[in-house]
């Protein structure tokens, strides 16, 4: 499917095309038969319908105990949020509760939308249940909980039904002034998800679903052997395993069923479009099923709650149909067991299937659907083009169809600070890259907004999509005027705002840092991170989100300004943090953890890298499940995380294990660079980096160089637009290619990369940026490369420079700094060697030892191999000073670590040739190609 944006005259046109061919081609009806169509019962999306309750209520035991708990408390108000994406039953599970409430003498009253505070200011005496279905969705929950707020005879609670917990519950704590006088215990959440319950598998779900369907066909069930099970098995959304078990009871009752398709929604919604054209010609209306099925998709996004809304469907799709059985017939699937269910849109999975399929293939469908729109009818569009961005943003074509969708609800709003607000406060954070439109829509939100609160919102939302956008000059404008609004109202009351204010500074601290501003989006962090901690105990579960977003950042920023133990604490604080809210709500913050548990990973393996690859590993594990989920969105994210358990493995001389995670890694970006350039072009060099790195290491040398090179190549264009963000990240791959010409014996192709990587490293330094230990790595390969090049004189300043250096930063973190002081100290040692300064070099060369020996002591497969490689050192220069027994020593002990370290590679089998070679050499006191290693 394919939705292509074009102008409004274009559109406009094709609209008006189809409509003319329509009446056309129309001809005269055929009659309707006498009495109302027969077997009703068979019409397939109405077995799906909660509020019918077709199938048992099965798994969800615990959450009905939890909600009855809740509820019969002796609190005077209690709210609660259950939260799950569509399709999960959170609306059955409030059916059941509901019933489970009136049975024990409360009074259960639907909250309808647009009545939300009237429905709670008209509550009848003694204790009150209230339902908001949609509550994301709702505009007037602010007001309605205020009103809740009242005096009352009688409890008071609150059931709130959501896809997420996102913007519109988040805005809460400053639209509504209830939660000053509840406790935090008194609002909680759920989140619904697969499976179940424990121990109850989608088989035992099935069955029952497929014997109680047979049983309204009155035939005999067929059984879970006939059901064709969704993919993947106990991942899946409990409407498509009814929809599953849906299909083989019509099939049983000799209802035809597409044995193709594998969406079992999409597959009985082929069957529905039958039986809705089959009552189309019943009730005296010739449709074809195209027809039928473009009517009932407008139908579920624009409403035909009565006969002027049916009326105005029809007239938009099929002009020249009769409006009055036309209408009767539209309503008639609205409102009764023939079609969609009880509201407008019938179950949402459902209807928004059918709007993707239909509308994302057809422009001038679009444009009927869309052209004037009243105000009321473009929010509800705007509702349902939000719910397709969340909900369906991984279906080909859905994210495309809401966008468009969205700019045409805005045209038909105007400037209507409603519709704008809507626009805005219904976009889940979790979407992610701004479009010209959102700019657009925020600029006038800003124009019209009437009091502080909104425009605060409307300068916060505004600067968010210039952001994402790529304007990031005008981003940091109006965030600071979001910021300074935000202040100006916390001033006056800092609980009521704290969380708008923290949002604030923390999107302007993302700005900064987008900006390569690291340090000032550092002090904003901390900022935000001592507004969070000075929060009341009451309102913890509003600042947890808050907190945890600005712990990620921080942590980033920690790392960027060389504070790698103080990023090590705040991860470690983030993580519980997040799996509190993952299991609130784990669609939205799943990505967060799995995003958080990599860059743990990332600095464990610089500093403590045994613990490195449990995080890598569970966090791949948790992203490839988000990609299950939603692959298009998740996909960045599992390349950051195959990425990082590839740099794990090779922290540990796992070099092998890491190449499949880094192959995928490249892979996978590759794919997302080709889609967008702008956002994954470093992303793809991050990873060419690190299969480059750890390629060279295990000695293929070619594949390497080609791979070291391309990162170098994208990695200087990056540089060109954004020198402040990339210039350490080109000097990493110069590095690495430099390292690779000289394993491959190429030391002239190696010195100018080096050079200038030092050079930039330098710089970086100089400016106050963190790196020290980089431009340290840097010197000391620079000094090998002038040794190999016969420069011996040139090889020892820079590699004295980088032992100072690293024993500076060794005292202040010996775990993280001193396997590369002993690098360093090795380099240096055999530097003067090759300068003929032999007894100069045993001291460096045996302080390299000394330090690899405690190292290999603490970790040995870690560290065993850089023991070895200094043991032959210290050989070497005993050699030169012709102390052969002390020479034969470490000789020895050259051979025994080599043999510990043999595990089948060819590697390490040659290594162990090399040091009996050496071995060798010792006892003939021969000093021929005993040359220093490094």
């Amino acid at each position: 499917m394919l939705i292509v944006v074009v102008s409004e005259m274009s559109t406009r046109l094709a609209a008006a095309v189809r409509a003319a061919r329509t009446a056309v081609r129309r001809g005269p009806l055929t009659d309707a038969p006498d009495g109302p169509p027969q077997d009703a019962v068979r019409w397939p999306t109405a077995l799906l319908d909660p509020a019918r309750a077709v199938v048992p209520f099965l798994g969800r035991a615990q959450e009905l105990d939890e909600l009855a708990a809740w509820a019969h408390d002796d609190a005077a108000i209690r709210l609660r949020l259950v939260v799950a994406p569509a399709g999960f039953g959170k609306t059955r599970l409030a059916h059941e509760f509901g019933g489970r409430m009136s049975r024990s003498g409360w009074t259960v009253v639907p909250v309808p939308r647009g009545r939300e505070a009237a429905t709670v200011r008209a509550r009848p005496e003694g204790d009150v249940l209230f339902v908001v279905d949609n509550a994301a969705t709702r505009l007037g929950l602010g007001a309605m909980l205020d009103a809740v707020g009242r005096p009352a005879k009688g409890r008071t609670r609150v059931l709130l039904l959501a896809r997420v917990a996102g913007e519109w519950l988040r805005r809460l704590r400053w639209g509504s002034t209830l939660w000053a006088r509840i406790d935090r215990d008194d609002a909680t959440q759920t989140a619904l998800d697969l499976p179940l319950a424990p121990g109850l598998p989608d088989d035992v779900v099935l069955d029952a679903a497929v014997a109680a369907f047979a049983e309204r066909f009155g035939v005999e069930s067929p059984g879970v052997a006939a059901v064709r099970a969704p993919e993947p098995a106990g991942a899946t959304r409990v409407v498509d395993l009814h929809a599953a078990a849906a299909l083989a009871a019509l099939d049983a009752a000799g209802t035809p069923v597409p044995a193709t398709e594998p969406n079992p929604v999409r597959a009985l919604l082929e069957v529905a479009a039958s039986s809705w054209a089959w009552s189309a010609r019943e009730a005296g209306l010739d449709l074809t099923i195209d027809e039928v099925q473009d009517v009932v998709a407008a139908a579920c996004l624009l409403g035909a709650d009565d006969a002027v809304s049916a009326r105005d469907v029809l007239r938009r799709v099929v002009p020249g149909l009769p409006g009055r059985a036309g209408a009767r017939w539209l309503l008639g699937l609205q409102g009764s067991v023939v079609g969609l269910g009880t509201s407008a849109a019938g179950h949402d999975r459902i209807g928004d299937l059918l709007v993707v399929d239909r509308l994302g293939r057809s422009v001038a469908l679009v444009g009927s659907c869309t052209w004037g729109l009243s105000r009321k009818t473009a929010l509800r569009v705007v509702r349902v083009a939000r719910r397709l961005e969340v909900e369906l943003g991984e279906e080909p074509g859905a994210a495309a169809l809401a966008s468009e969708l969205l700019r045409r609800a805005a045209d038909s709003c105007g400037d209507d600070p409603r519709a704008l607000r809507t626009m805005i406060l219904l976009k889940q954070r979790s979407l992610l890259g701004g479009t010209a439109d959102d700019v657009h829509r925020g600029q006038q939100a800003v124009t019209v907004a009437r009091d502080a609160v909104g425009r605060a919102e409307a300068l916060l939302d505004l600067g968010a999509a210039l952001k994402e956008s790529g304007r990031l000059a005008e981003a940091l404008d109006t965030l600071d005027g979001a910021v300074a609004a935000w202040r100006r109202l916390a001033a006056g009351d800092l609980d009521r705002y704290r969380t708008g204010l923290i949002d604030a500074i923390n999107a302007l601290s993302s700005a900064h840092w987008g900006a390569g501003l690291t340090q000032e989006a550092l002090t904003l962090q901390l900022e935000s991170l001592e507004l969070c901690r000075a929060a009341p105990e009451r309102d913890v579960g509003w600042v947890e989100p808050e907190l945890a977003r600005t712990l990620i950042s921080l942590t980033v920023s920690l790392v960027e300004t060389g504070h790698p133990q103080e990023h090590e604490a705040r991860n470690a604080e983030v993580v519980p943090i997040l799996r509190t809210l993952v299991a609130r709500d784990p669609r939205q913050w799943g990505a967060a953890l799995a995003q958080t548990l990599s860059n743990r990973a990332v600095t464990l393996t610089e500093i403590r890298p045994e613990e490195a690859l449990p995080c890598a590993e569970e966090a791949v594990e948790l992203s490839r499940r988000l990609v299950l989920q939603a692959a298009q969105r998740q996909r960045p994210q599992l390349g950051f995380a195959l990425t990082n358990l590839g740099n794990a493995y090779a922290a540990l001389g796992r070099d092998r294990e890491a190449i499949g995670p880094l192959d995928e890694a490249v892979a996978l970006r590759r794919e997302l660079s080709r889609e967008n350039p702008v956002a994954h072009t470093w992303t793809l060099a991050y990873s060419l980096a690190s299969l480059g790195a750890v390629r060279s290491r295990l000695g293929d040398l070619g594949e390497a160089i080609a791979i070291e090179r391309e990162a170098v190549l994208l990695r200087r264009r990056l540089v060109r637009e954004n020198p402040t963000r990339y210039r350490r990240m080109l000097a990493a791959s110069l590095s690495n290619l430099a390292v690779t010409h000289s394993r491959s014996g190429e030391p002239e192709e190696a010195l100018p990369l080096e050079q200038e990587a030092v050079a930039i490293r330098r710089g970086l330094v100089e400016e106050g940026r963190p790196g020290e230990e980089y431009l340290a790595r840097s010197l000391s390969n620079l000094g090998v490369l002038f040794s190999e090049l016969g420069r011996a004189a040139d090889a020892v300043a820079p590699t004295q420079e980088a032992v100072a250096q690293l024993r500076l930063l060794a005292t202040r973190d010996p775990d993280r700094f001193e396997p590369g002081l002993a690098d360093a100290l090795l380099n240096l040692g055999a530097a003067l060697i090759d300068a003929g300064r032999s007894e100069e070099g045993i001291e460096p060369t045996a302080e390299a030892v000394r330090v690899r020996r405690d190292l290999a002591r603490r970790s040995p497969d870690l560290h065993l191999p850089g023991l070895a490689a200094a043991l032959s050192n210290m050989v070497s220069v005993h050699l030169d000073l012709e102390t052969f027994d002390t020479a034969a020593e470490y000789a020895q002990e050259v051979v025994d670590v080599r043999r510990r370290l043999v595990d089948g590679s060819y590697a390490h089998e040659q290594d162990l040739l090399r040091a009996l070679d050496l071995q060798t050499r010792v006892r003939r006191a021969g000093v021929a190609g005993g040359r220093a290693v490094r």
